[in-house]
């Protein structure tokens, strides 16, 4: 089922848009001598069935959704709904798919424990500020890795966060995100923002930086280094450091407003969510024990 036979060579094609996955597609199809703009059916299949099992399920739909969008864009035939797409990438769903690994949603008091432990060091102070900053904005690691100094703005109510092109926003219109003063000063996020443009010095360029010998660095602090440093910090409070990423404190934001009972289309405007069922996906867990029948069977 997972196998076909390999499309006719014919002169080699680059696909139509430039995005990296497409031109990933393109370079293998002109190592094959295959043609990747317009793509044939059977081409798709056959990039499938050679990156079966070597590439993760949610790395091949993302593959198959660029392929679409740029044969769509070029108002060419989609190749991939294809029946033979559709029978073999059905085929490596059952062979090779499998339930994605939960992460731990960094709710208020996971994040508490995070910042409890940290001083006055400087990469104590950056790294409060990251964490708590990044959990009241409901912040992807991309989008704090943007942050530049003259984004954040802090005001009489809080903080004013200018974000530009992000993951739900192609067409670069830009977001406005309020962060508001914390109830408890070590958890405040405005006050470990002012806290760490004081004790770093910095004034302009990017807001979060990397750290050398224990001096600020004029170089961003990538995402990886936040997902890094959010996995770090969960092992120094006593957590499984593989249950944590980047993205637990988007979640865990999601999940305690949820919990807290702040209407949805609050939480979708704060976290930049387009639609409902998006930004339930990331409170589902939350609300799992949230008035839960079993609770009711007296036992």
């Amino acid at each position: 089922m997972l196998g076909t036979t390999p499309a006719t060579p014919r002169p080699p094609t680059r696909c139509g848009l430039t995005s990296r996955t497409c031109a990933k597609f393109g370079a293998w199809c002109e190592a094959r001598g295959l043609v990747a703009f317009p793509a044939t059916g059977e081409t798709v299949a056959y990039y499938l069935t050679d990156h079966a099992g070597t590439l993760a399920i949610s790395t091949l739909r993302r593959r198959l959704a660029a392929i679409s969008e740029a044969h769509k864009a070029g108002r060419h035939a989609n190749p991939t709904t294809d029946p033979a797409v559709r029978i073999v990438w059905d085929g490596i769903r059952r062979r090779h798919g499998r339930a994605p690994e939960a992460k731990e949603a960094a709710v208020t008091e996971v994040v508490a424990a995070l910042v409890a432990p940290l001083g006055d060091r400087l990469l104590d102070v950056r790294d409060r500020a990251i964490l708590l900053i990044g959990f009241a904005g409901a912040f992807r690691r991309s989008e704090l890795s943007a942050l530049d100094v003259d984004d954040v703005v802090e005001t009489g109510e809080g903080l004013r966060i200018t974000l530009g092109r992000s993951k739900t926003d192609q067409e670069a219109e830009g977001h406005t995100v309020g962060i508001t003063y914390g109830s408890n000063p070590p958890t405040c996020p405005v006050r470990a923002w002012r806290a760490w443009l004081e004790c770093s010095g910095i004034e302009d360029g990017a807001a979060f930086r990397r750290l050398s010998h224990g001096r600020v660095t004029a170089e961003r602090l990538a995402g990886d280094g936040i997902a890094r440093m959010v996995k770090r910090r969960a092992e120094a409070a006593g957590y499984t450091p593989e249950l944590f990423s980047g993205h637990s404190l988007r979640s865990g934001f999601a999940t305690t407003a949820a919990r807290a009972g702040v209407a949805e289309h609050r939480i979708m405007r704060q976290g930049r969510w387009k639609t409902t069922q998006a930004m339930r996906g990331y409170i589902q867990e939350g609300e799992l024990f949230v008035d839960n029948p079993s609770a009711k069977l007296g036992l």
